[in-house]
């Protein structure tokens, strides 16, 4: 089975950190796992089958996967198995792009819960962008990717989502507001930025927190 080095190894909702990849636009996925072997990941989404590749790049995010990483380390073992943590029937995210038709894993979220029927929701497919925030404010969040910037208009329907964020958004409530935009993203934030193209601009729909500025 395929087995990830202990950079691309990360624990879902214990700890979220960016790992050390190239920041890029990428296209994602939700669905169930069909099945898993050698290289190759099948998603069941919007009602077909995705295949995709998985290699020693692939970033994995799941809960214990930070754990079972640092046990096989000091028994000396190169990496835990991709197949303990993504499973036939467990619902995934797959960030990926297409290389001459085959569709490269970059990420793999796994341990959401399955999607009930046979498709997915429209917003379950689209772009996302994963770099540094360099400004933000209640109406845009500008993020650095690469040699490009993106600006992304946000509203109260955008999701942030992310270590913490639950936490000050009840503080907010214990106040009687809820938290703006700007409360929960600083300028130099590593996130990844899930967006739709509006007719006038990129419109954010979820932003996840992968590190906080230091």
């Amino acid at each position: 089975m395929r087995q990830l080095s202990a950079v691309v190894v990360l624990a879902l909702v214990a700890s979220l950190v960016c790992a050390p990849a190239a920041f890029s636009q990428t296209k994602w996925v939700r669905g169930n796992v069909v099945s898993v072997a050698g290289d190759t990941l099948v998603v069941k989404a919007e009602g077909k089958d995705w295949t995709f590749k998985v290699d020693k790049s692939t970033v994995l995010t799941a809960r214990g996967a930070g754990k079972a990483q640092a046990k096989a380390e000091a028994a000396g073992a190169a990496g835990v198995k991709f197949a303990d943590f993504v499973k036939p029937g467990m619902g995934v995210e797959v960030h990926y792009t297409d290389v001459g038709g085959v569709l490269m894993a970059k990420d793999v979220h796994s341990g959401l819960p399955p999607i009930e029927g046979s498709a997915a929701p429209a917003e379950t497919a689209g772009g996302s962008a994963r770099g540094v925030i360099t400004a933000v404010s209640g109406a845009s969040v500008t993020l650095k990717a690469a040699d490009k910037e993106w600006v992304f208009a946000v509203d109260s329907k955008t999701l942030v989502l992310g270590e913490g964020m639950g936490t000050i958004t009840r503080q907010f409530k214990d106040q009687g507001k809820m938290p703006a935009i700007t409360d929960l993203l600083h300028v130099n934030d590593h996130v990844v930025v899930y967006f739709k193209d509006g007719a006038d601009a990129k419109r954010a729909t979820e932003i996840r927190m992968m590190q906080k500025a230091k």
